[in-house]
């Protein structure tokens, strides 16, 4: 659904914010309806290009939302998504809480590489003269590595 449409007999277009139904009865409260109830609020989007709506809908829906949570709140009720925001959203809001979970995760990255990976790569010359790349493990616990497990199938 676009949320956006032309009255009947007009050019320009429009966008239909749809209030929860749960919430109906809140926003009429917070807009003194008559009947205490509100279902939608529209709004001009002040053009007559159909491109051009569609371009200004998505700020104008989040204009429209800032405006009922507002007067939400204005009487003492919680905003329309109750504050929630997902575990995945970053904003710079607390910029020094990113940066202290930032360094964070750069100590755990540290704590988890305890080792270097040492490696001594070198270069042999085959029968027919081309070259033949080796890695050989150099650090200690690849070593002892290497060690147990030919000790393990000279054993087998």
């Amino acid at each position: 659904m676009n949320n956006i449409f032309r009255r009947a007999g007009a050019q320009t277009w429009s966008v239909r914010f749809h209030i929860p139904r749960d919430r109906r009865s809140d926003v009429g409260k917070a807009y003194g309806t008559k009947g205490g109830h509100k279902a939608d609020v529209v709004k001009t989007l002040s053009t007559t290009d159909r491109k051009e709506a569609m371009g200004r809908r998505p700020k104008a829906l989040e204009a429209i939302r800032a405006e009922i949570d507002a007067k939400l709140q204005a009487i003492g009720l919680a905003p329309l998504d109750g504050g929630w925001q997902p575990d995945w959203a970053f904003t710079w809001d607390d910029e020094e809480k990113a940066v202290s979970e930032g360094l964070a995760a750069r100590r755990e990255i540290a704590k988890a590489a305890d080792r270097e990976d040492q490696a001594e790569e070198f270069y042999t010359a085959t029968a027919d003269g081309s070259m033949l790349s080796a890695t050989i493990r150099i650090s200690p616990r690849d070593r002892k590595e290497s060690h147990n497990a030919s000790v393990i199938d000279s054993i087998l």
